[in-house]
C-alpha cells in the first residue's frame, strides 16, 4: 500500500495513462535507460499499488481472464514463497498471455517463460507442466527479490533480462538479428506495474501502455 512517504508519491498519477499510473511514470521507472544506463529507483513490494488477484479475476472485464483456470495455483505458490499472487499472474500475462503452450523466441517455456536452465527438473522433461512452471517461476522471482535486497524494479526488470546499466541500445540490440524477440521490452516495467497490477490489460488498453513498443517490428 502506497503511503505519503512512498518513493512513488511524487512520480505517480491516479489515472492510468499511456506513460504513467499509480506506480510511477515510465521515464522514472526506466531511469537512466537513455542516459548512461538503467539505474532503477529503489522501491519495495509494500510500496506499490496492486489489486487483489482473487477479486480482479471476478471482474467481468478482468485482464486475467486467460489465467482464470490457474488462479488457485498462482495463489498457492505466491503465498508459499511470500509474494503477491497478482505479481505472479502478471508475469504470466506479460510473458505468455497466460498460454501454457507458449514457446519464446529463445526457447523459453510455458506460462512463466522459463529458460532452459530452470527446466532441468521438469516432470517427464515437460517444462510446460502448469504446476511445475508456476512453482518454478514463482520461486525464481521470490529468490531474486530476496537476493536483490527487496529491490522490486531490479527484480521485475531482471525477469525480462534487464540489468542495471543497461542502455536503450543494449535492450534493442537484437532487433535486426534472427532473434528479434530476444530484445528486452522497454515498456515492460510500466506495463507490469501500471497495467497488469491494476487489472488493466497492458496490451489491449486504449491507449496502449508504453512509448517505445520496440517489439512491434518482430511481428
Amino acid at each position: 500500500m502506497q503511503t505519503l512517504d512512498s518513493p512513488l508519491t511524487s512520480h505517480s498519477t491516479g489515472d492510468i495513462t499511456a506513460t504513467s499510473g499509480p506506480n510511477g511514470n515510465i521515464d522514472w521507472l526506466n531511469c537512466g535507460l537513455n542516459d548512461g544506463g538503467w539505474n532503477p529507483p529503489y522501491i519495495r513490494v509494500e510500496d506499490v499499488v496492486t489489486k487483489d488477484l482473487g477479486e480482479a479475476v471476478k471482474d467481468p472485464n478482468s485482464a486475467f481472464k486467460a489465467c482464470s483456470a490457474y488462479i488457485d495455483t498462482f495463489q498457492k505458490y505466491a503465498w508459499q514463497y511470500g509474494v503477491p499472487p497478482i505479481m505472479i499472474a502478471s508475469f504470466a500475462m506479460q510473458e505468455s498471455g497466460c498460454n501454457p503452450g507458449t514457446v519464446g523466441g529463445a526457447g523459453e517455456q510455458g506460462l512463466m517463460q522459463l529458460t532452459w536452465d530452470k527446466c532441468l527438473a521438469a516432470p517427464g522433461g515437460n517444462c510446460q507442466d502448469i504446476d511445475y512452471n508456476i512453482k518454478t517461476g514463482t520461486k525464481y522471482f521470490a529468490d531474486s527479490l530476496n537476493g536483490n535486497g527487496g529491490d522490486l524494479l531490479k527484480t521485475i526488470g531482471g525477469y525480462n533480462g534487464w540489468a542495471t546499466h543497461m542502455t536503450f541500445a543494449d535492450a534493442t540490440a537484437a532487433a535486426n538479428t534472427g532473434c528479434c524477440r530476444c530484445q528486452r521490452n522497454v515498456d515492460y516495467l510500466h506495463q507490469f506495474l501500471n497495467g497488469w497490477l491494476q487489472n488493466v490489460n497492458a496490451y489491449s488498453n486504449n491507449p496502449r501502455l508504453g512509448k517505445y513498443f520496440n517489439l512491434n517490428k518482430c511481428s
